[in-house]
């Protein structure tokens, strides 16, 4: 079973030049909606119309949406059959070391985390919006859209009132401390 988990993560490490070059620096006015996906959650694929809607809504100018796929068993091909099956608009890539996972603290898929770069500072960090109240358990009604809410303030210049939410979803299984601390060009000593 570890042989085959070691096995995901260097064949994730050998495909990272598929899917992108190292992240742009976003500019330090601009805002980014971190969205953490999993590709085989349920509540995950279930928001991805919203998350579309909201990218056409909010996404360009100074606000950019980015969706992140820190499982381990998440691979290029997967994020790309993911990304046609739901027809997403915005970028998504692997966070193979789970940095970004571990810089905000996100345990479950999905979550979103809005960071803004000025300040250095998270605005807003939670669930979408409060249709699942456990995982398989939905509302019938929708009574909060806490995602939608901060990117109106955003949007209006104004102060984002949405305090942090606990996310709905399924849990992401974390890397080894020794896994994450790879280096993948050491220098000859």
């Amino acid at each position: 079973m570890k042989l085959k988990y070691l096995a995901s993560i260097i064949l994730a490490f050998l495909s990272l030049p598929n899917l992108a070059t190292a992240e742009e620096k976003p500019a330090d006015d601009s805002v980014t909606v971190y969205i953490f996906l999993g590709e085989e959650c349920i509540v995950s694929q279930y928001f991805t119309k919203q998350l579309n809607e909201l990218h056409r809504e909010f996404g360009g100018g100074k606000t950019a949406f980015l969706g992140l796929f820190p499982n381990p068993s998440s691979s290029n091909k997967k994020i790309e059959a993911f990304r046609q099956k739901y027809s997403l608009a915005f970028p998504l890539k692997l966070d193979v070391l789970q940095r970004h996972m571990d810089k905000f603290g996100v345990k479950v898929t999905p979550e979103v985390v809005v960071f803004n770069h000025s300040s250095q500072q998270v605005l807003y960090q939670g669930r979408i919006d409060n249709t699942f109240f456990r995982v398989g358990k939905r509302r019938q009604v929708t009574t909060s859209s806490e995602l939608r809410d901060v990117l109106l303030a955003i949007r209006q210049e104004a102060f984002v009132p949405v305090p942090p939410t606990k996310a709905v979803g399924c849990f992401i299984s974390p890397l080894g401390a020794g896994l994450k601390n790879v280096q993948m060009c050491a220098p000859d000593k």
